[in-house]
Order: structure tokens, then C-alpha cells, then sequence
């Protein structure tokens, strides 16, 4: 691209990453759709919107970010734009997508939707059992959150898709709380996203959540040399792409957000056209 091609594309990517975001907090804020009866499909679906609303906040504090900051201390003034909390924040909301795909929206049959949701229960309960009790009440949570993850292993072990998995799969998920068993590049390509972000992408998000030598560097540089625009552009445009992806699945989910993105022409055509921009960067990029 040329550099005035780029710097129309940017002004693209800021201007449709608002209009993405309040289209999914529109879709996510249209109805509860919980059904009077079906207790367990109840539970299942409100984490679903919980994880939704997870991602929301994310993307809102990346907007917010994106815009600079001015932090006066007593000693000292800060002012910046914060890229690198940007790409963490723009990781943990690619994993949420990834989460909602594999757990929530992938699973066809009653079966494979309660192995793939009670494991990753198990998983969140487990993760905390090893943690030390400081307080009585603490102690007593951690006690009923051990009765629970027991009844759900058992759940678990009486499941026909879990019962299809090999011992050592079955013994990953329940001594050692793995909730997904394939990596998270086979879950976003699962998803239909680019080779181009389910590995490269997120391995360079992954590297500023890590603190690796490389995204200490890039965040010095972008610095030094006034680059931080051009840094959260391509995040903020990775964001597009997922949530663009999220809104087309959490209306899959609930079919009764359809009307939403029905009555948004522009907001439809917005969705459609970052799905098929990563679509799109296979080729564009010859990978994948």
C-alpha cells in the first residue's frame, strides 16, 4: 500500500472497530434468552454471555487506550499511547472468541456440548483448589467447589463424547483440568481465521502477555520513534476481524439477535467484509 492508501486504511480500522463494537454490545444487550425449564442449558448459555460481555469489556478499554493517556504522578507525567496493554488485552480477546467457538458454539449434540462445557468448568474449579485458604469462609468455598468438581467428573465419566476419548486424553482433563485438548491455532483455524492470525498474530499478541525480549523491543522502538499509531492499527484491525467473527457466531447461538444484525445493513455488510478480509490474507500473504 501507499502511504496515503495506509493512512486511509487506519482511519478505516478506527472508525469500523467503533462501529463493530457498539453492533456487538447491541446483538449482546437484546434479550437474556434464557428458557423457563432447561436449567443446565440455562447455565451453559449464560457463561456463554458472560465470556460475550468479558470480550466487550476488553475491546471498550482498548478504545479507551487507543485514544492516549495523561497520568499526572507527584513526580512525574505520563503521556502515551499504551500499545503493548493494548496487545495483551487484544490476546485475552482472541482467546475469549476461541473459547466461545470451541466450548459454546462448535457443539452440535446435547453430548458433545456438556463434555466440552463440564470440562471446562472442571477446569476454572480445579485451578483454584490448590490455592490456600486464609479464611474459614475461603476454606468452605473451596470445600463446595470440591463437592461440585467431583459430581462433574462423574458427569463427565457417564458422557458419551468424553467416554470416546483415550485414557490419557480423559486423564488430561480430569487430573490435570486441560479443558481443551487442541491447540489454540487449530481452534482459530477451526473458526475459519487466517493461518496468518491464528499463528503469527497471536504468537506476536502472546509475546507482549509474556514480556519475551522481541515485545520489549517493539514497544522501546515504537516509542522512540513515534510508531504506537501504526502498532495498534494492526491490532485494533485483528480485533475487527475477531469481533466480527463473534458477532456471526453469538447470532448463530441465539437466533433471536439475528433481527439486530438483520436491521443494521451497514453494520451486516461491516461484519461480512473484515470476515472476508482475513479470509483473504492467506492468499494475500502465501501462507497457510
Amino acid at each position: 500500500m501507499e502511504r496515503l492508501e495506509m493512512e486511509r486504511f487506519r482511519m478505516r480500522i478506527k472508525e469500523e472497530y467503533v462501529k463493530l463494537l457498539d453492533l456487538l454490545a447491541r446483538v449482546f444487550a437484546a434479550d437474556n434468552y434464557l428458557s423457563p425449564g432447561d436449567t443446565d442449558d440455562n447455565e451453559r448459555l449464560s457463561i456463554a454471555r458472560g465470556l460475550t460481555n468479558k470480550f466487550i469489556e476488553h475491546a471498550v478499554t482498548i478504545l479507551h487506550l487507543s485514544r492516549g493517556i495523561n497520568l499526572y504522578l507527584p513526580s512525574f507525567k505520563f503521556s502515551l499511547v499504551d500499545s503493548a496493554s493494548i496487545d495483551v488485552l487484544a490476546r485475552a480477546s482472541l482467546e475469549a472468541f476461541l473459547i466461545f467457538h470451541y466450548v459454546f458454539y462448535t457443539p452440535k449434540t446435547k453430548e458433545e456440548k456438556d463434555y466440552r462445557y463440564w470440562a471446562y468448568k472442571v477446569a476454572g474449579i480445579a485451578e483454584r483448589q490448590n490455592f490456600p485458604a486464609t479464611t474459614e469462609e475461603f476454606r468452605q468455598k473451596l470445600e463446595n467447589e470440591k463437592i461440585e468438581l467431583d459430581k462433574l467428573h462423574e458427569k463427565l465419566k457417564s458422557n458419551a463424547a468424553f467416554q470416546s476419548l483415550t485414557p490419557k486424553q480423559k486423564n488430561q482433563i480430569l487430573k490435570e483440568g486441560r479443558w481443551k485438548l487442541p491447540s489454540w491455532r487449530k481452534i482459530a483455524i477451526d473458526a475459519g481465521l487466517s493461518e496468518m492470525l491464528a499463528s503469527h498474530m497471536y504468537s506476536s499478541l502472546a509475546g507482549h502477555a509474556h514480556s519475551s525480549s522481541l515485545s520489549v523491543v517493539q514497544t522501546v522502538d515504537a516509542h522512540i520513534n513515534r510508531e504506537e499509531e501504526q502498532v495498534i492499527s494492526s491490532s485494533m484491525g485483528t480485533m475487527n476481524i475477531v469481533t466480527a467473527n463473534l458477532i456471526h457466531e453469538y447470532c448463530e447461538l441465539f437466533p433471536k439477535t439475528q433481527e439486530v444484525l438483520g436491521k443494521d445493513h451497514e453494520g451486516s455488510y461491516i461484519v461480512d467484509w473484515w470476515i472476508k478480509v482475513d479470509r483473504g490474507l492467506n492468499e494475500f500473504t502465501n501462507i497457510g
